[in-house]
């Protein structure tokens, strides 16, 4: 197997889930959190499923799977435990490229899913390739221990600075012909380029004491302080010539 891991856009993408018991709990819940469009075929939905379909947030359809159903899906997940039925809908999906994940039924995978440990816009997915559930979970509960609150703390922080310097890009590409758009790439050369490793280095010790503290605003303001935003654009031609290039 070659697994590569993506994080997969599912706003408003139509999914087929086939079943309905605990294992569709289990995926339903998180398409439904990203903004897919689930639709169920099952002959019976547990109480922890039919929530689902009674807030409107899935459509089904009481019956057994039956060929054709997989028209107009761009995504089908199989939540039974009869390998016969995971592959006649494994088979019907791949035939017409559509991906498929069949719980604990590798054979007939597209792709698997990993165990997700999210808080805030934080998300950390780990997988052992299908070959431990039970090492994925316990990897999961260490994950959501790592996602405390000053990490996620600490991802809001980084989100909001990085509009600032978006901001900041884009008035400095506004008065630059080397600027590569979009979004504003600033070229090399310009002295207004926030590097990498600029952003690695504001994220130390000090700045993740204070949002510990929950002094989110003073960490807000060492943060635009060390990435040096709050001073005036800078002038390429100007920084060229004090640098001794021209």
């Amino acid at each position: 197997m070659g697994y590569y891991p993506v994080f997969w856009e599912m706003e408003e993408r139509p999914v087929l889930l086939v079943g309905g018991g605990n294992v569709a709990d289990e995926k339903i819940h998180k398409l439904v959190d990203a903004g897919a469009q689930v639709t169920i075929i099952a002959p019976d939905l547990i109480p922890e499923v039919q929530k689902y379909v009674e807030n409107g947030q899935a459509i089904w359809h009481e019956r057994s799977f039956e060929p054709g159903d997989t028209d107009g899906f761009e995504v089908v997940m199989v939540a039974t435990d009869n390998g016969a039925i995971n592959k006649q809908v494994a088979d019907e999906a791949r035939a017409k490229g559509i991906w498929v994940n069949a719980a604990d039924d590798v054979a007939n995978c597209d792709f698997i899913l990993p165990s997700l440990a999210k808080r805030g816009k934080i998300a950390i997915a780990t997988s052992t390739g299908g070959s431990s559930p039970a090492l994925a979970r316990w990897l999961r509960t260490q994950m959501e221990l790592f996602l405390s609150d000053e990490v996620v703390s600490l991802g809001d922080l980084l989100a909001e600075v990085r509009i600032l310097v978006r901001q900041r890009d884009r008035e400095c590409a506004s008065e630059c012909n080397l600027t590569q758009t979009p979004p504003p790439l600033l070229c090399k050369e310009c002295p207004n380029r926030i590097e990498p490793e600029l952003w690695q280095q504001a994220i130390d010790d000090d700045l993740r004491g204070l949002l510990h503290q929950g002094q989110y605003d003073s960490a807000k303001d060492r943060l635009i302080s060390s990435l040096k935003i709050d001073e005036p654009l800078k002038d390429r031609a100007q920084s060229a010539e004090d640098a001794g290039d021209l």
